[in-house]
């Protein structure tokens, strides 16, 4: 049997979904991707909370310091603010792709196949999530060895800020590293095969 007798029997009436089956099933994937959508939408607004609330007592300590704390130097200790605008540049990321895969599928919900292709971009979308995080995660360790270099060097620490930032922090960002490379070969990228077999059978 050739493609052309495969595909001919594909498209068969017998081998078609009734009218029901084919609404349930866009349904089931219409609510898949509302639910996401919220998820999105969540994520950005936990993270957006805990943000505005450091960046609000870091502003604070740099233009009224308290006099009980030692005085930020940033002449000396700059190495903090790249590492402060880390999850900044994370979150804007994450809201550009969540705001342009809302308005590439604004009617995802008009057919099975626009469902299909929103879902398709969605998951693209989290591929590419996760690719972000993973790099800021692992930019983060050059950047925490080189505030604790300066913390030292003005007298503010000593070697009991070592073990957290050249073996805690940096074991952390491995397991987060992997647990992302896990999820994204063995979850992301089986679904994305799944989800362009689909988008091909209904083309």
């Amino acid at each position: 049997m050739n493609f052309d007798d495969i595909e001919s029997v594909w498209r068969s009436p017998h081998n078609q979904p009734n009218a029901t089956e084919l609404e349930d099933h866009k349904m089931k994937l219409i609510a898949e991707l509302r639910r996401r959508h919220r998820a999105s939408r969540g994520l950005l607004w936990l993270t957006l909370i805990p943000l505005l609330f450091l960046t609000a007592l870091i502003v604070r300590h740099v233009l009224w310091p308290d006099p009980a704390l030692d005085k930020l130097d940033l002449s000396r200790e700059w190495a903090v603010l790249p590492l402060f605008a880390l999850p900044w540049a994370g979150w804007f990321i994450m809201l550009r792709l969540y705001l342009r895969h809302q308005t590439r599928h604004l009617d995802y919900d008009r057919s099975i196949s626009a469902s299909v292709a929103a879902s398709l971009d969605e998951n693209r979308t989290e591929r590419t999530r996760y690719k972000v995080i993973t790099g800021l995660l692992v930019a983060s360790i050059p950047l925490v060895v080189l505030i604790v270099h300066q913390l030292r060097a003005v007298g503010k620490t000593g070697n009991e800020i070592l073990l957290p930032a050249y073996v805690i922090w940096p074991a952390y960002v491995a397991l987060m590293v992997g647990w992302f490379a896990w999820y994204y070969f063995r979850r992301l990228l089986p679904k994305q095969r799944q989800l362009e077999v689909l988008a091909q059978s209904y083309k």
